[in-house]
């Protein structure tokens, strides 16, 4: 899980510089920005080991679970921070709730690719993990992505 946690802390910290409306939007953006990193070989990981990672959570709930969890955990605290309000607050827990359906849908999407499919050989693979990240973020916040 220490990998969980190095992602979701660059995630933390990408998230205090980003320019966003609402709490949603500010956790998509940093999300966005830590994932383009890695495709580009500029991450906290590299591309094959986020991709290795992907896969094993996705056949893995009680993983996605423990991730769920220190996703919780790291990005309340950090939008709480970037919100000036305390972890507690209701809007910071219903945000980064919010945020966990957003990343679990991403999971399970993925999980439907079609057999064939290798992301290792995808070139336009950091186009496809955002627009599909977009269209789970809008699924779940019930309008269309920013």
């Amino acid at each position: 899980m220490a990998v969980v946690d190095d992602l979701l802390q660059a995630t933390a910290t990408a998230l205090r510089q980003v320019d966003a409306e609402s709490p949603e939007q500010a956790l998509l953006i940093a999300t966005t920005e830590v994932l383009l990193a890695i495709i580009d070989g500029r991450g906290v990981i590299t591309r094959d080991r986020m991709l290795a990672i992907t896969q094993i959570f996705t056949a893995h709930p009680n993983l996605r679970r423990q991730a769920s969890l220190a996703r919780k955990r790291i990005l309340t605290q950090a939008l709480a921070e970037r919100m000036g309000v305390a972890a507690e607050n209701r809007r910071v827990r219903q945000a980064v709730t919010m945020w966990s359906a957003v990343a679990a849908g991403a999971y399970l999407d993925r999980h439907s690719m079609a057999a064939h499919y290798d992301p290792g050989q995808d070139d336009q693979l950091g186009e496809r993990m955002i627009t599909e990240l977009a269209a789970t973020f809008a699924e779940v916040m019930g309008k269309a992505a920013e």
